[in-house]
């Protein structure tokens, strides 16, 4: 099956890479497509969610689960139908600050499968493009982001 990996370095320290990145309510601000997040509770191994995202003129519901959460080094998400993947993220310091990498394994089924090489392409300009943007945020000039929104149902 398709695989992806896309690796940005950004010049934050890893701690702060993998708060602004695993707290879900910046995703809207860096994430292309989404429209929205739900989710259980605390990001945590065995959290599941709700990714609404759009594709072309529908939005697609995408159900996930945290299945490895190591802060400041490691997120495994898994994600079920319509398009099954595994997405594993890690962050490693460097000199720099933060090398972050996304290893993701795409599983499309039925035709999707004949659409693979071609949803891995896509995905692979989408991901490089969603790095760039967590890049600028982190490294622009001023405090630390503050996440996009506060939601007391953890609902984006």
């Amino acid at each position: 099956m398709p695989r992806i990996e896309t690796s940005i370095e950004i010049e934050r320290p890893q701690e702060e890479v993998y708060a602004y990145l695993t707290d879900l309510r910046n995703a809207l601000e860096w994430s292309t497509g989404l429209v929205s997040v739900t989710y259980d509770g605390d990001l945590r191994e065995g959290t599941t969610g709700v990714d609404t995202r759009t594709l072309g003129r529908k939005e697609l519901v995408m159900p996930w689960t945290v299945t490895a959460f190591e802060p400041p080094a490691r997120l495994v998400v898994e994600y079920g139908a319509p398009f099954p993947a595994t997405a594993e993220f890690s962050f490693r310091p460097t000199e720099a600050g933060t090398l972050v990498t996304c290893d993701t394994d795409l599983r499309p089924r039925g035709l999707w499968r004949l659409l693979g090489p071609f949803m891995a392409m896509e995905a692979r300009k989408t991901d490089a493009a969603q790095f760039r943007k967590v890049k600028e945020i982190l490294e622009s000039p001023g405090d630390t982001p503050e996440p996009a929104r506060v939601a007391s149902a953890e609902s984006f």
